[in-house]
């Protein structure tokens, strides 16, 4: 991208913060009780570090991470396979108390609305927006749980390709232990149980 510091993010990371932080405080959306993550054990390298990453132990399985800090903000992007495609990146937000989708990738697989919607309400004001419909998605080999995701607008490009949507507690709290290791940019998930 011309004109840009190399590892710097547009001037849009800002309103998509805010757009993050209006998903933290609650969403009312549906979501279907589903069972544990497997235990299955994979192990995947970050880019870019020199360390090795430790090894996971048995009900543990490691995703590779992207950290992006400028302007103070820092952004963790895990990879997310949307209906057996991608993976695409999402933006882990662990105080969101929902995940969502963007609305750029819901057009791309052109994912159905549901025909309902979805309040969101945060520090920065309230939205309502539809819900769409995701058959199967999954982090790291581990299947998500959540089948109705809120679509919100993401804005444009993060100097790492489009951002996916957002991985909120409302999956994450589904895993025993959720560790991330900015070390060896692996986000660590323990089956619960």
């Amino acid at each position: 991208m011309r004109g840009r510091r190399a590892g710097a993010l547009p001037a849009t990371v800002l309103a998509v913060l805010a757009v993050l932080a209006m998903t933290a405080a609650d969403c009312q959306v549906d979501t279907q009780p589903g069972a544990a993550p497997s235990t299955e054990s994979t192990r995947s390298k970050g880019k870019g570090t020199k360390s090795k990453a430790p090894k996971t132990k048995p009900g543990e399985v490691s995703v590779p991470i992207k950290v992006i800090t400028t302007q103070g903000e820092t952004m963790v992007l895990v990879p997310v396979k949307v209906n057996g495609r991608g993976p695409y990146n999402f933006v882990l937000d662990t105080g969101a108390s929902s995940s969502t989708v963007s609305r750029t990738l819901a057009r791309r697989l052109h994912l159905p609305k549901t025909g309902n919607t979805a309040h969101l309400r945060g520090v920065t004001g309230s939205a309502v927006v539809p819900l769409v419909t995701v058959n199967r998605w999954t982090v790291g080999g581990q299947r998500l749980h959540g089948r109705s995701l809120p679509v919100i607008d993401l804005g444009g490009d993060f100097g790492v390709g489009q951002v996916g949507g957002l991985l909120g507690s409302d999956e994450l709290r589904r895993f025993g232990a959720v560790q991330l290791d900015y070390k060896h940019h692996q986000l660590v998930l323990r089956a619960a149980g």
